[in-house]
């Protein structure tokens, strides 16, 4: 997980309206290539084929994810279901402890949260925000790397460690390093104050993918167990993400 009970990181010089704008067209032809040097593509190439390979993470829509997770604001561990459009910047997620209950959804139109049973809905600040990070978040990033995305640029730094950006406008989108395993073993979705990094774990099978086994924040504000993941290759049902509260 990437964000604690809603409050999300967002990188000041991106727009909304120009990630949005990227949204619809970032996804490339079926034989599109990532732009950048050998280097980079190679280990970019590498994570993801250690990760269960390019046609099921580059054909995948959207995705589910459960884990056992710990935030440095609760003394409990907490349980976190999340689902993540691959296609379409829409998300949400339940957190659930003894401590605390809280669940948001969002789409480009709009977006809810409710904590500990009060409802709020977005201001255009916090969808802006979310809109923003959808992008460069790490499981978006997956994809777009399997997929070959042409409007990413990759960039080798050092060691196992490359960039990526917009490959118009050179906006930043963050970095990864790569283990000898071939899994993430350090993200960072860029280099400001607001942004986040993390460390991840040794590679662990769920089904036909593999995810990191744990991760964590490196400023000790989100730890994390996966206890499921799976990938799902239709579309999202039609009241998936919703842009307004349900009815419960």
């Amino acid at each position: 997980m990437i964000t604690t009970f809603g409050t999300i990181k967002s990188n000041s010089k991106i727009s909304a309206t120009a990630l949005t704008m990227l949204a619809v067209q970032m996804f490339a032809p079926a034989h599109a290539e990532l732009q950048g040097d050998e280097e980079a593509i190679a280990l970019a190439n590498e994570m993801i084929t250690a990760m269960g390979g390019h046609e099921i993470w580059a054909s995948a829509h959207w995705m589910y994810a459960e884990e056992r997770s710990y935030s440095g604001r609760q003394k409990l561990g907490l349980d976190y279901k999340g689902w993540r459009d691959f296609r379409t910047p829409q998300g949400k997620h339940h957190v659930e402890s003894p401590e605390v209950s809280y669940k948001q959804s969002w789409t480009t139109k709009g977006g809810w949260r409710v904590l500990d049973g009060e409802y709020q809905e977005f201001d255009a600040e916090r969808l802006a925000a979310e809109v923003n990070f959808w992008p460069r978040e790490i499981y978006t990033m997956y994809h777009r790397f399997a997929a070959g995305d042409e409007t990413l640029r990759l960039t080798h730094i050092e060691g196992r460690k490359f960039t990526v950006e917009d490959a118009q406008s050179a906006a930043p989108l963050g970095s990864f390093t790569v283990s000898l395993e071939g899994g993430p073993v350090i993200w960072s979705s860029g280099d400001t104050d607001d942004d986040v990094t993390y460390v991840y774990g040794p590679l662990k099978s769920f089904g036909p993918i593999k995810m990191p086994a744990w991760g964590g924040q490196t400023s000790g504000g989100w730890r994390f167990n996966y206890v499921d993941a799976k990938l799902f290759h239709e579309a999202p049902p039609a009241d998936l993400f919703t842009s307004s509260r349900p009815e419960e």
